[in-house]
């Protein structure tokens, strides 16, 4: 599973590259097809948790609890799907937005053949990077109905970090390129970023249960307001049993009484 997803985003990602470096592409091609990518991506991933949602219904489905470290939510329970899909837009639209903000921009600028879209480099590109998501779509299909919800809700948060990732590091590299005159290459620079970064969100994450103890002693020294009658250790347990009470939560089955079918 990991093997395949980092090669996905390997290849995702290799398709923009060898656009830019060797097809020669402009900059608003490139730009527009990662754009194209998060939006593909957001909506095979929202079919997919209505799929996911539909052969093994659960609690975090129908009333999810997100992770402390979200803000909280309001007014009352909330869909996983909802939860995922709104912000997920939200920032995509947005990110689109920005986009032809600064494509504007850079016309009013004369950078006019920079900001270019090529037709069919863009539908190449596309074709590419269509291939790439839709095969990781079937095969995560395959086998779904085994697949916990704390799976389909890590793979909406790496959706949405990609949608971050993209807003941050390509439109900081296109800015760049845009208004400071840099050479085509020091794109090159945010475009490996960009893998770098993406492809670090697939890879297995150090996960402690406990905390180092010279960490434990550094921070107990330290103190906190807040927690001033729990040592840092004792706090981290408590953490991490919360987390682990709020996955196992959010995994239970759904009542049969709750229209899940709908």
């Amino acid at each position: 599973m990991r093997l395949r997803s980092l090669l996905t985003a390997l290849g995702l990602n290799a398709i923009p590259a060898l656009g830019w470096f060797v097809g020669d592409w402009s900059a608003g091609t490139t730009l527009v097809l990662y754009w194209l990518e998060t939006l593909i991506g957001t909506l095979l991933l929202a079919v997919l948790i209505i799929r996911h949602r539909r052969v093994r219904p659960s609690k975090g489905h129908w009333n999810y609890h997100a992770p402390q470290k979200q803000a909280p939510q309001t007014g009352g329970s909330s869909t996983y799907l909802t939860a995922f899909l709104v912000p997920a837009v939200v920032f995509t639209v947005a990110h689109g937005i920005f986009l032809g903000a600064l494509g504007f921009m850079a016309i009013k600028n004369n950078l006019s053949p920079e900001v270019r879209i090529n037709a069919h480099d863009l539908l190449v590109g596309l074709t590419g990077i269509g291939i790439f998501q839709s095969a990781d779509f079937i095969f995560d299909l395959i086998d779904l109905k085994e697949r916990p919800f704390a799976w389909i809700e890590k793979l909406g948060q790496i959706t949405f970090a990609r949608i971050i990732v993209v807003q941050l590091t390509i439109i900081g590299g296109m800015a760049a390129v845009m208004f400071t005159g840099a050479n085509r290459n020091f794109f090159g620079v945010f475009i490996f970023l960009k893998t770098m970064l993406q492809c670090s969100l697939v890879l297995p994450q150090y996960d402690p249960k406990t905390p180092p103890t010279w960490l434990s002693h550094l921070m107990d020294r330290i103190g906190s307001p807040k927690y001033k009658n729990t040592t840092f250790a004792q706090f981290w347990k408590q953490t991490d049993d919360q987390e682990a009470a709020r996955v196992a939560r959010n995994e239970k089955p759904m009542e049969a009484s709750v229209p899940h079918q709908q």
